[in-house]
């Protein structure tokens, strides 16, 4: 019995085909591979934008300088001056011409793994109210360490009428290895501290 042979299917066959009318005389052409790679570069392009800009929100406000007044509730703070614990001795003449004893301070020991350093800071009321003020509404957050309130402060609460101001120093504590710590106060823009991390090289960021 003889055998049929089946017809083979050629590349010129296969280019003919797809050059073959469609219903209405549209032509039907091989699907374009580039098209489907810029779409796939176009959306990943978006979302990497998209992610990159609530990335930003959740980082927060970017941290202001020691020496620049930023937004508080009811008014501005200013940090004056970032002093290391190894150098308080040296300041003790500055706390006393300003009227302070800081001795009471920095007295007792500061724990193993822990390091100590004071804020001079500066409060300006502003709101028709004034600035509502105390020293528990500080915090020192930074890399390495939970949101922490002062260890101690020298002011009382109380408010700084508008158009007035109120100067005060401040101790906080934190693990030796704490790195980016920032200053805020009632939740307003952070200032930058720029204490390296269990440094003893870090002098006093001078006051104004």
């Amino acid at each position: 019995m003889p055998l049929t042979q089946l017809p083979t299917e050629t590349p010129k066959d296969r280019e003919a085909a797809a050059d073959v009318p469609e219903p209405g005389g549209a032509r039907r052409r091989p699907r374009s591979i580039g098209g489907a790679l810029l779409v796939l570069a176009t959306v990943a392009a978006l979302a990497f934008g998209v992610w990159g800009f609530s990335s930003s929100l959740a980082a927060g406000p970017a941290p202001a300088s020691v020496g620049e007044d930023v937004e508080v509730p009811g008014g501005l703070m200013r940090v004056d001056g970032v002093t290391p614990e190894h150098m308080a001795p040296m300041q003790m003449d500055k706390f006393a011409k300003k009227g302070m004893n800081m001795s009471g301070m920095v007295s007792d020991m500061t724990p193993k793994g822990y390091r100590r350093f004071s804020v001079d800071f500066t409060l300006v009321g502003q709101g028709s109210a004034g600035l509502d003020y105390s020293v528990d509404r500080f915090r020192a957050t930074g890399e390495g360490t939970k949101e922490t309130k002062p260890l101690r402060g020298e002011l009382e609460p109380g408010t700084v009428p508008q158009g007035s101001a109120v100067s005060g120093t401040m101790i906080f504590q934190v693990p030796e290895e704490a790195k980016g710590l920032k200053l805020s106060f009632g939740g307003g823009t952070p200032v930058a501290l720029d204490l390296e991390p269990g440094s003893s090289e870090a002098g006093d960021h001078g006051g104004h």
